[in-house]
């Protein structure tokens, strides 16, 4: 029998002492009360004690060598407990139990701090909680000490007197003469009642059995989530439920989540009103969750907060509902904006992984007010979340939940109500809006499953399944989804009209500003679910307008060019299945930028996911100068294949290919790709790829790149070692490149403490990069150390200091720089960050190239003074001065931007941006007035006006091809207007 087994065993209360009984009195749901004979068939005295289930501890910190003492708490608990003749130590989990002590143990350096609840099983109420520290090399002593708090606790918590403690440690030896145990044994006593064994070995005189780590079990397995299959029909019509299987358990046979905590939730035949309020039929019968340990700050430590979660399903959708408490609700962050638009609030997510893959994940979230948020959260980085393979794009010292990548949209239904102690939400997730593996014969569904509550107000966040820092990867630390069957096979068909209508004004060459002809224009997108697994995208005409404008970037004095991400909705669906990780992004769909049709298909069958995209694109063949030659009007080809095998948690091979053709000109690029995970902590990966370019004029050019890594993430220890070779001929015309020409190694180390005090955690990182062009010229050298801080109250700081050799022009030059950034969001009403950067500094001129110095500083301040109004107001800066000319001033950009959202109700909203760039003197001001449905249906209007300093604008005046200035005022010009609507309707099938 495994460890994980044994663990199991002692969950759900399998093992009965031999020559015992131990009976439930099923009259009171929540009394638990019980009899209990002893070999002499003597009764027990009588039921009117409270019948406790203790959960075996969870071991947060993922060491293996640990493994053993999760049921070696829980046995200590239970023997300590059963001393309490006020209490009894339950079969089947907590069903029938009147209460649940639930734990875990985290293990830090030498010391080991266990943690415990006290739940009355009847409201989910936590009413006791425990955390202890010991010597890991004091095992027994620190288990005495779990269990003789946790025996003090559950007194308290259920109002006895002193004397209802039962015996003390000194007394142990009578009390196990005179009393027998009601269970015992973990996994030696498990194993003796399997194998039909009676007898027990006989305890050390005065002291109790101890648990040691065990002997090497056989690979057999066990899980207490019941049988599958359809729950029974509820004769009643209100919920379908199986009392008699445990809606709680531990997952076995599910590859790397074998052991995670696993639901099964209960088939609902009416479906709840969605409106915020957890009053529907289906709530009452619904799985109930409400063990939640925290992420951060304190890892694996019990939430703070009372949390409850409520899980159910139809053949349609999966219904979830949600109590969150406060005990102070003054802490309570909530804002009414549009979807998408709430990251700093307090919120509900949940997550699922329906192939069990550990590959991706479905992101959901719901706030106070019921504005939702959704994602897709990828392995190989694809939005969000400080864990080693989910992607790394937060600060360094970040724990929170990863957010995903929330350009996806999906359509669902939510709604939230604040309470006076909390607030309350619903949310309904069609299976349609999922992808998942076709089940045949009426097998059940096995999905990954986590839920995560954020509370800002305590920079807090609690998991349903412990995550732990020691473990790279979310994915892999989810829970299990079990039992679901019967889910809808009607496919899913979307048609989405669209209707737009532009009326654009410019300045002409004359100088005098007119407005053109309104240009109305219709389109219209398919989707259809081939299969639930397999979804066909089909667009004619597509609307590719951008509602939100570009964030923006400092473009003076850039040596490289900028990149842009992608912002339209065609090209965000299945984003993450043509992902290619490494130094170059062979997807970048902004180089489409005006196809006629286009068409995709993306999804998963098996273990191969696979993604197939075409687009044309007009925009190649609009060129109005006389090279364009034969090649005018005719339009580009774009396709993208990718194709990757799945192989097991974060690990997979995968191929990729795209082109693009345009008249006589091509341009090819294949690859393949390969991630593997090893062990908890570390993962490799190589990529191979190969290009081949032919231009307009015939000349043709090839290229490769090569690319290898290697990558540890701990919860203390991080490092990193890349290289990669970008060959000079290198060329994409669908991707996008900074620069080749270069072979790179570089590698990071990286160390975190961990105090989880008023200091969450801090440590230093070093960087080190060596590149070379193929010439083997060394052009980049660049060294680097850094501190990061996390500290209560939602603050951080950031520092670092760079040490840096760059070769531009055929000089070397000598850099050193500094950056420090730091954020505070203590407050619900605002939060603000503040940084600032310099040193030495090329300025990037072909012919003259020189040393000179820069300094910057960029900031924000987030204002949530209403529920329903916000703003955001961001500042960049950049001053560069030669200092060969004393200083003399070169250039000094100012970057202002504000972004300012109203909230009507909650599917009108009135937003502005306002945006001036000191350096080219422009403004720019846009309104959108938004009336949202759903994530499809949506109508706006639109107005963006664009002015620039007059004696700065530039026109062709002669036809010459000059740009000359010819507006001597220093006042600001319109130079640009749009008025625009957009009606798009979502009809779903």
């Amino acid at each position: 029998m495994t460890a994980a087994a044994a663990s199991c065993l002692l969950a759900i209360g399998a093992a009965r002492p031999a020559g015992g009984q131990t009976t439930i009195d099923a009259t009171g749901p929540a009394a638990g009360q019980a009899a209990e004979e002893g070999p002499a068939g003597a009764p027990r005295p009588p039921a009117q004690s409270a019948a406790v289930a203790v959960a075996a501890f969870t071991n947060v910190s993922g060491h293996p060598a640990d493994a053993w003492l999760g049921a070696g708490l829980a046995e200590t608990v239970v023997t300590g407990l059963d001393r309490l003749p006020a209490f009894t130590v339950v079969t089947g989990a907590s069903a029938g139990a009147a209460w649940l002590v639930a734990g875990a143990f985290e293990r830090r350096g030498a010391q080991l701090r266990v943690t415990a609840r006290i739940v009355h099983v009847e409201t989910g109420e936590v009413r006791r909680t425990i955390a202890v520290d010991g010597d890991g090399g004091s095992l027994f002593e620190l288990q005495d000490q779990v269990a003789a708090e946790l025996r003090d606790r559950l007194t308290e918590a259920a109002g006895l007197p002193d004397a209802a403690r039962g015996a003390g440690p000194a007394e142990d030896a009578a009390a196990t003469a005179v009393r027998p145990r009601a269970r015992r044994g973990g996994a030696f006593g498990a194993a003796a009642h399997e194998a039909g064994t009676t007898s027990a070995p006989a305890a050390p005189t005065g002291r109790r059995p101890r648990f040691a780590p065990p002997s090497p079990p056989p690979s057999d397995g066990f899980s207490p989530s019941g049988p599958d299959g359809p729950a029974p029909e509820d004769v009643t019509g209100a919920i379908a439920t199986d009392d008699t299987a445990p809606r709680f358990g531990v997952a076995a046979g599910a590859g790397v989540l074998t052991g995670r905590p696993a639901v099964r939730p209960p088939r609902t035949r009416i479906a709840p009103i969605v409106d915020g309020r957890l009053d529907d039929a289906v709530w009452t019968g619904a799985a109930r969750i409400t063990e939640f340990v925290q992420l951060s700050p304190l890892d694996g430590a019990p939430g703070t907060e009372a949390t409850e979660v409520y899980v159910a399903y139809d053949s349609a959708n999966i219904y979830l509902g949600f109590r969150a408490r406060y005990t102070d609700p003054g802490m309570l962050r909530a804002n009414r904006t549009d979807r998408d638009r709430a990251p700093g609030d307090d919120a509900f997510s949940v997550y699922f992984d329906p192939f069990l893959d550990q590959q991706r994940a479905y992101v959901f979230t719901v706030n106070a007010y019921g504005v939702q948020s959704d994602g897709i959260l990828s392995a190989r980085g694809g939005g969000g979340g400080g864990f080693g393979g989910g992607g790394g794009r937060e600060p360094r010292g970040f724990f929170g939940p990863p957010r995903g990548d929330r350009s996806w949209d999906a359509l669902f239904t939510t709604a939230g109500q604040v309470a006076a102690d909390g607030f309350t939400a619903e949310m309904a997730i069609p299976f349609k809006s999922l992808r998942y593996p076709r089940r045949t014969g009426g097998a059940p569904h096995r999905w990954g499953f986590q839920v995560a509550r954020r509370i800002r107000g305590k920079n807090e966040t609690v998991v349903w399944a412990p995550v732990s820092r020691a473990v790279a990867g979310f994915l892999p630390q989810m829970g299990v989804l079990d039992g679901m069957t019967g889910l809808s096979t009607s496919r899913n068909l979307e048609i989405l009209p669209t209707f737009t209508a532009l009326r654009f004004g410019t300045l002409d060459e004359s100088g005098r500003f007119g407005d053109g002809d309104v240009q109305p224009e219709g389109g219209v997108n398919f989707k259809y679910g081939v299969t639930s697994n397999l979804t066909a995208d089909v667009t004619f005409n597509p609307d590719f307008s951008q509602i939100e404008s570009d964030r923006p970037q400092i473009e003076v004095n850039q040596r490289f060019e900028l990149f842009f991400p992608e912002l339209r909705p065609f090209f965000l669906e299945g984003a993450e299945i043509f992902q290619f990780r490494g130094p170059v992004n062979l997807v970048h769909t902004r180089t489409i930028i005006d196809p006629r049709y286009g068409a995709k298909l993306t999804g998963k069958a098996g273990d191969t996911t696979i993604g197939v995209m075409y687009a044309n694109d007009e925009a190649a063949g609009e060129a109005d100068d006389d090279d364009a030659g034969a090649a005018a009007g005719r339009s580009a080809h774009t396709f993208v294949g990718r194709m990757r095998y799945d192989l097991y948690a974060e690990s997979y091979v995968g191929a990729i290919f795209t082109g693009r053709e345009f008249a006589d000109s091509f341009n090819r690029v294949a690859g393949i790709d390969s991630n593997f995970r090893l062990g908890t902590t570390h993962a490799f990966g190589v990529r191979a790829v190969g290009a081949r370019d032919r231009g307009l004029d015939g000349t043709e050019a090839s290229g490769y790149l090569l690319d290898a890594s290697f990558r540890k993430t701990g919860r203390n220890l991080s490092y990193l070692l890349a290289h990669y070779a970008l060959s000079p001929g290198f060329t994409t015309d669908v991707g996008f490149v900074r620069r080749t020409d270069q072979r790179a190694t570089f590698s990071n180390v990286a160390y975190r403490w961990w105090p989880e005090h008023w200091v969450i955690s801090w440590g230093p990182d070093f960087n080190y990069m060596r590149g070379y062009n193929f010439e083997g010229t060394l052009e980049d050298e660049q060294a680097s150390g850094g501190l990061s801080f996390s500290f209560t109250n939602n603050m951080r700081l950031d520092a670092s200091l760079h040490r840096d050799m760059e070769r531009f022009g055929g000089i070397d030059f000598s850099k050193t720089r500094y950056r420090l950034f730091g954020v505070v969001s203590a407050s619900r009403r605002f939060s603000f960050g503040l940084g600032a950067n310099g040193g030495d500094q090329i300025f990037f001129d072909e012919d003259n190239p020189y040393l000179g110095r820069d300094n910057g500083w960029s900031g924000f301040l987030n204002l949530r003074v209403f529920p329903r109004w916000q703003s955001r107001i961001n500042v960049n800066t950049n001053r560069f001065v030669d200092v060969r000319d004393g200083g003399a001033l070169v250039f000094d950009v100012n970057i202002f931007r504000a972004l300012t959202t109203y909230q009507f109700t909650d599917r009108l909203a009135l937003r502005n941006i306002s945006e001036y760039n000191s350096f080219d003197r422009k403004l720019s001001l846009n309104l959108l007035l938004t009336y949202r449905v759903n994530a499809g249906t949506v109508f706006y209007v639109g107005y963006d006006d664009r002015h620039q300093q007059a004696d700065l604008i530039e026109r062709d005046v002669d036809g010459d091809g000059m740009d000359d200035r010819f507006f001597p005022s220093t006042a600001l010009k319109r130079t640009n207007r749009a008025l625009f609507t957009k009606l798009q309707y979502l009809f779903r099938y």
